[in-house]
């Protein structure tokens, strides 16, 4: 069970680390994390995904 949940915050972590240092620099991945993943990501930290916003040139949203 440990293992589990040990494996389960490191495929977070990783996810979340992806959308912050590699995603603003691949097009393909930076739109499907705009697409799909910062509407849930910046419930967690706006700060997230703001450099994929600036790489891709949006705005970030100021809800």
């Amino acid at each position: 069970m440990r293992n589990l949940l040990v494996l389960l915050i490191v495929l977070v972590g990783g996810f979340v680390l992806v959308g912050m240092f590699v995603a603003p620099n691949q097009p393909e991945l930076r739109t499907w994390y705009l697409a799909n993943a910062c509407q849930h990501l910046d419930k967690v930290s706006p700060q997230i995904c703001d450099p994929i916003r600036k790489a891709e040139g949006t705005p970030a949203d100021k809800t």
